[in-house]
């Protein structure tokens, strides 16, 4: 199948996310969809990407917001002896979600134990309708773990 080489127009954008449902607004990807355009991500999959990237980001990382960022990976090793530790993440994650406008996004942590002996900790992110509208899915989970070299694993899922 050949790509089209016009790319994809704003008024189709319009018609896949209306302005009036994309409160984050939209952006456009490096990468194609099925059809072989430009691939164009939606409000709610722009918030699922913030909230990977809040939670693999160091605080420090933005110098003119020096709290920004959760640093998932120096948790792994305590969230399952500290009950604490889901609920803790879960609050930076609204409060640093809150601080940069992205609404629309309810979020839920918990820990899951698993077959191997190995806890993981599962992100689960709702839209509400209007954020999620034109999407496929309204709910993605997020697991985070580490994998049997002992490095950091993330697996996001679309329900």
């Amino acid at each position: 199948m050949a790509l089209d080489p016009v790319g994809i127009t704003m008024a189709e954008v319009g018609k896949m996310y209306p302005a009036d449902f994309q409160p984050i607004g939209y952006d456009f990807a490096f990468g194609t969809d099925s059809m072989g355009r430009p691939k164009v991500l939606s409000s709610f999959q722009i918030g699922v990407n913030a909230v990977l990237t809040l939670l693999c980001m160091k605080p420090g990382q933005f110098p003119s917001i020096p709290d920004l960022g959760i640093d998932i990976d120096s948790y792994l090793h305590e969230y399952s002896d500290d009950p604490n530790i889901p609920i803790e993440i879960k609050n930076k994650l609204v409060e640093q979600c809150n601080r940069l406008d992205i609404i629309g996004l309810t979020i839920n942590v918990t820990i899951e134990h698993m077959q191997d002996n190995k806890d993981a900790l599962l992100v689960e992110i709702t839209g509400t309708e209007r954020l999620s509208y034109g999407n496929e899915t309204d709910h993605v989970i997020i697991g985070i773990s580490y994998d049997k070299l002992n490095r950091l694993y993330v697996k996001k899922v679309n329900l």
